[in-house]
């Protein structure tokens, strides 16, 4: 793919992440107003939390399925292609359909295990079950999205699989505007399993387009299969232990209050927005460099590229962290306080985003530093840094809940994910033999200190704002905005005199693209 193919399919890609991202705002807008922060929907974040525990394993499917299909496409035969994407498919499909029926089967005794607080009363008890098997439906469709769009992630074809979440989003928006009243959280179960489905069926199109056909290979005994199997699991293990950090503070949560599940994810969903949009985006973008440059052995060059990129992360993720721990409850206010999400539930979501927020910096540079232990081979070092940090998260966990309830569990998140990417970054420090930490450091301190002058005129902007307009929706909106155009520009301003040398790049990039077009 050219250069110029490349960054168009990446801002194409960007745009429907955006998109996607945007529906998911309308859609958890739309259920709290709906269901509010109660049990209700604590039942519905503990089932959904489950399900994409599980879904690390599509993920290790598709994350060894696509190298492995690369070299098919580039080696073998039509006929050879195409027995092994059907073999797989319906492989996966086997192993997925078994395992969702032994978790239907003992659902009551997996909420015992991590949800206990809903054991405390029977109705409650009764709806999670059912809830919960219900979405456990969902894996069936997740497992054949995962090798469909990796077929066509491989053909470089990227739009319909960055289009899914929008897709499955507006399923759920249809529902909560239109039927929600008459069929409750039960019904927003099915939704939720109909919008797992729309994601595999948007990809169906393209797939088809590609030759592909659906033919009912089953070979048990293949080499390439095993040889997957064996590639996958680590990387199931590093990324369902990630997910089951989650699922653990979601079974700590169950625990404080009704509601606090649901406190702490949307305190989550805020705070991993501009996560999930950029860091995500670009570990995408860099990981087949930095794979390339690894088999080349082109050390140098190698970790230049993966000192842009971690540079790259930081100058996003900082300002957005500061920016979000400083206007949180504006943020809040606008998503969610409104019909059964209260200015009590606004408070407590407030209280952890704001121990949230640094997280998203670590979570940022950990994914690029996960692609480069994965470019040179190295699964097992981002599979013990993941069982480092969830033991760290549940031993703080313990000790601070007690006094801090949810902001407890979302500071200790913090605290885990930032000694687990120090860790990481020494891990591979020592590895590749340097990998210019001080100048790393030295660019995030800059950015830092750019993101900090940025921090203290938005919250000037934003305590003028609440007391010229209140703290409601109009207040809100008003800081929000101002916020965003002066703070964009003073952090801007600060970068550039700081002289940032990612940032600085970028200028010079579009300055030469505006001489190229005259």
């Amino acid at each position: 793919m050219s250069e110029k193919k490349l960054i168009k399919s990446s801002v194409i890609v960007m745009v429907f992440i955006i998109l996607g991202k945007v529906l998911a705002l309308v859609r958890d807008a739309l259920i709290a107003a709906k269901f509010g922060a109660t049990y209700i929907t604590d039942i519905y974040n503990f089932a959904l939390g489950m399900v994409y525990l599980l879904t690390t394993i599509s993920y290790g499917l598709t994350t060894t399925f696509i190298p492995l299909h690369t070299e098919h496409l580039q080696k073998s035969t039509k006929k050879i292609r195409d027995k092994f994407v059907n073999n797989v498919v319906n492989v996966s499909s086997i192993f997925t359909i078994l395992l969702s029926v032994i978790l239907i089967i003992f659902a009551k005794y997996i909420i015992y295990v991590f949800g206990h607080g809903f054991w405390n009363d029977p109705k409650i008890l009764s709806i999670s079950v059912e809830i919960t098997r219900i979405m456990i439906i969902s894996l069936i469709f997740i497992s054949l999205q995962s090798v469909i769009t990796g077929v066509l992630q491989a053909h470089k074809e990227f739009y319909e699989p960055a289009a899914m979440a929008a897709i499955s989003n507006i399923v759920y928006i249809v529902y909560l505007l239109f039927l929600t009243s008459k069929y409750g959280i039960k019904g927003f179960a099915v939704a939720t399993v109909i919008g797992f489905f729309m994601q595999f069926v948007i990809n169906i199109p393209k797939y088809i387009k590609l030759g592909y056909r659906y033919e009912g290979i089953v070979d048990f005994k293949d080499k390439e299969i095993h040889n997957m199997f064996k590639l996958m699991l680590p990387i199931i293990i590093s990324t369902s232990v990630v997910q089951l950090n989650v699922f653990v503070n979601r079974s700590f949560a169950t625990n404080i209050f009704f509601g606090a599940v649901t406190v702490l994810d949307y305190a989550n969903k805020i705070n991993t927005l501009a996560y999930e949009v950029f860091a995500i985006g670009i570990a995408m973008i860099v990981y087949p460099t930095l794979s390339e440059l690894a088999t080349k052995e082109n050390k140098d060059e190698y970790k230049r590229a993966l000192g842009r990129a971690i540079n790259t992360i930081m100058l996003i993720m900082v300002p957005a962290a500061i920016a979000i721990a400083v206007l949180r409850e504006p943020l809040i206010t606008v998503i969610f306080k409104r019909g059964a999400f209260n200015a009590e539930a606004a408070k407590l979501t407030a209280s952890a985003l704001l121990f949230y927020s640094p997280a998203m910096i670590a979570y940022g540079i950990r994914d690029i530093l996960n692609k480069a232990f994965y470019s040179i081979k190295d699964t097992k070092t981002p599979m013990i840094n993941s069982f480092i940090g969830i033991v760290m998260n549940i031993v703080i966990n313990v000790f601070i809940i007690k006094y801090m309830k949810v902001s407890g569990l979302t500071l200790a998140t913090t605290i885990s994910a930032i000694i687990t990417t120090i860790l990481m970054a020494w891990n591979l420090n020592k590895k590749l033999e340097g990998i210019e930490l001080r100048k790393l450091t030295n660019s995030f301190l800059k950015i830092s200190a750019s993101s900090a002058i940025m921090g203290g005129i938005i919250f000037i902007i934003n305590k003028a704002s609440m007391y010229k307009f209140g703290s409601e929706m109009k207040g809100s909106l008003i800081s929000l905005i101002v916020s965003f155009v002066i703070g964009m520009f003073v952090y801007f301003l600060s970068v550039y005199l700081f002289k940032v040398e990612e940032y600085n790049q970028i200028i010079d990039g579009l300055k030469k693209r505006k001489t190229v077009k005259k």
